[in-house]
């Protein structure tokens, strides 16, 4: 192949009239051209074709690297540079191909399939998939087993689309536009040393790269520089792994894949929350090509990144836990609402600790700690707190000592974890983070824990009927198949309620508690809808034979009546003024957030804490309320 730098090469000089077959390596980027990408393309197509244009039309570049290899007498080339481009357009020509029915033709047997060998392979997590769209297109037996491969069924479609949109005679002109009027700049490096590096440097058109990416090509580099085959292999071997456990997580945008990165690098190599952003800065730093001493740590490093990705799938999805309490702990700070200052601790605790029944333990306290101070909102008032968390990951995975000289091991994990708790999320300040006090701003309503916290409140009443629930499907976003199956977070005592109670001012602080929040279904709510509290509670069991959709609903009932009677008995009411409504309303949702938070306690529980509280009682209408708070602790002795 000859390196005619200063002379764009057309399609088909690339694949030298079919005689050149290309390889996607497997530790590459899966297909990753969305819909602005594939547009960008099909405008310079239409453009080329409206104007005339008689000259090659610069399209891109094209790094290519000799693999020495023959298969089916072509020449065998990996591409380095231009796959997604490369991929695209060979997608569209078989598009061309499939409408034309010319599927065996001249076009056909250069660009895409000359039997048994395809002109253009991608990595093994994709090649099964891209060889039957470029010969069968979008089938009812396709399966997408991840956001690349969503990519390239809707490639298709939409130069599908876009095609048939044409006249017949206008795709031809655009045949003759691929095959022939785009223009790419070859390089075919003598060095394979150059490769690496040259990945980053010349990539400046299409999606930007990732900094996993640009790690994975910054080590091949290093690997060439310093004949360090062992690098190489390992990035090799580890990649497709990487990038499929992503895949499988949901990890496919360069926001999810940097943060992946990011909290290795913390557990790894440094704590330093600023320089975490900027991994791949850092590893060149450390990590200079003409310093060959780094490459056991290097070969480390790869085998962590790895390792990392299975415990991702673990942590998220719980895939490869086997056992109950371990699950249970993980799928509860899956369905937290925030858990970045805590994922270094995760990734450190599956590779350092064997022993099952210490994992259990740290990751109890880790979903403990998490939602006390971080998702209650405690953390959004102080220090955040991440440096030390992110600390303590770094050097409970490096084996070091701490400043005072102790070894670190579980047992000084899980004191520094249960001493972070103490000083920052006890029992006094959880309380106080889950109550509004009487003057107090606020609206739980836009607390982003709350669903979390009523599907746990609504997961132990099933646990105490012995009926099961998945916490996760009651997270779950809306679903457009099934619409009704989705929970909300709705108001009991609604906004906006004038039947009983003229509330027409500022809203008024109980709508804005805990207690008058719940999880139920949309057709429920819509059912009920701004009716006052006394008519939904027997609103939402009619016709439903006592059996509504949430069994928190199942409370509401009884503790309304409760309300009424104690009411009742402290006050003669000759009639059911607004003002007596109001101090019902207000009483049951006393009664029910004391249930609520008592249930919170009981959830997040730290036994080895101090100062717990073990009993909360709440009464808003209380004269002598101190300093404004609603509730009264019983702390243990």
């Amino acid at each position: 192949m000859n390196q005619q730098k200063n002379e764009l090469q057309t399609l088909e000089d690339i694949f030298d009239n079919g005689n050149r077959i290309f390889r996607i390596p497997d530790y590459q980027r899966g297909y990753s051209w969305e819909e602005q990408q594939r547009k960008d393309l099909l405008t310079d197509i239409e453009y080329l074709i409206k104007s005339g244009y008689e000259y090659r039309h610069y399209t891109g570049t094209i790094v290519a690297s000799s693999t020495g290899e023959e298969k089916n007498s072509f020449k065998v080339f990996d591409v380095v540079d231009g796959q997604q481009r490369m991929t695209s357009l060979v997608l569209l020509l078989s598009v061309i191909c499939r409408l034309s029915k010319e599927t065996t033709g001249e076009i056909f047997t250069k660009f895409i399939k000359d039997d048994p060998a395809y002109k253009l392979e991608l990595g093994k997590e994709q090649n099964d998939l891209f060889k039957q769209l470029l010969t069968e297109g979008v089938t009812a037996a396709t399966v997408v087993k991840s956001k690349s491969d969503q990519n390239l069924l809707d490639a298709v479609r939409g130069f599908q689309e876009w095609l048939k949109e044409l006249k017949k005679d206008k795709i031809y002109e655009v045949l003759d536009c691929v095959c022939g009027k785009l223009g790419f700049l070859l390089y075919v490096p003598k060095i394979d040393k150059e490769l690496g590096i040259m990945f980053e440097v010349i990539n400046n058109r299409g999606k930007a790269l990732t900094e996993l990416e640009k790690i994975k090509n910054y080590l091949i580099y290093y690997a060439d520089k310093n004949d360090k085959t062992e690098i190489k292999m390992e990035v090799k071997a580890a990649w497709p792994d990487i990038l499929s456990n992503l895949n499988k997580i949901g990890y496919t945008s360069n926001e999810s894949e940097d943060s992946f990165l990011r909290n290795c690098w913390i557990v790894f190599m440094e704590t330093h929350k600023s320089r975490s952003y900027h991994v791949y800065d850092g590893l060149k730093q450390k990590w200079v090509p003409d310093k060959e001493q780094h490459t056991p740590e290097i070969l480390r490093f790869i085998k962590f990144l790895k390792d990392a990705s299975t415990f991702y799938v673990k942590y998220l999805k719980q895939e490869g836990v086997t056992d109950r309490q371990e699950e249970r702990w993980l799928k509860w700070i899956s369905c937290h609402p925030a858990d970045a200052s805590i994922t270094p601790l995760i990734l450190a605790i599956f590779k350092k600790v064997g022993d099952l029944n210490d994992r259990i333990t740290l990751f109890e306290l880790l979903e403990k700690l998490n939602f006390r101070f971080y998702g209650t909102g405690i953390a959004g008032r102080t220090d955040s707190g991440q440096g030390e968390l992110f600390y303590y990951a770094n050097a409970f995975f490096n084996d070091e000592q701490d400043k005072d000289g102790k070894i670190i091991n579980v047992k000084w994990l899980k004191n520094k974890l249960t001493g972070f708790i103490a000083h920052n999320a006890n029992d006094k300040k959880f309380v106080e983070y889950l109550t509004l006090d009487k003057d107090e701003a606020g609206n739980y309503y836009t607390w982003v824990g709350l669903k979390f916290f009523l599907s746990s409140y609504e997961e132990e009443l099933r646990k105490r009927r012995k009926e099961s629930t998945d916490i996760k499907k009651m997270m779950a976003p809306r679903d457009r198949e099934t619409p009704n199956d989705f929970f909300h977070r709705e108001h009991i005592w609604a906004e906006k309620d004038y039947t009983k109670i003229n509330d027409s001012g500022d809203l008024n602080v109980n709508k804005r508690r805990l207690g008058n929040f719940l999880l139920l279904k949309e057709t429920e709510n819509i059912k009920v809808s701004n009716k006052p509290p006394e008519e939904k509670v027997k609103l939402y069991f009619e016709d439903r034979e006592n059996d509504p959709n949430t069994l928190m609903i199942r409370e509401l009932e009884d503790i309304f009546d409760k309300a009424k009677e104690k009411e009742e008995k402290e006050r003669d009411w000759k009639r059911k003024t607004s003002g007596y409504w109001y101090r019902v309303y207000q009483r049951f949702l006393d009664k029910r957030e004391e249930r609520m938070i008592n249930f919170a306690l009981e959830r997040w529980r730290v036994s080895t804490l101090g100062s717990k509280i073990l009993k909360v009682e709440l009464d808003s209408l209380a004269d002598d309320n101190k300093d404004n708070k609603i509730y009264t602790c019983t702390y243990a002795n």
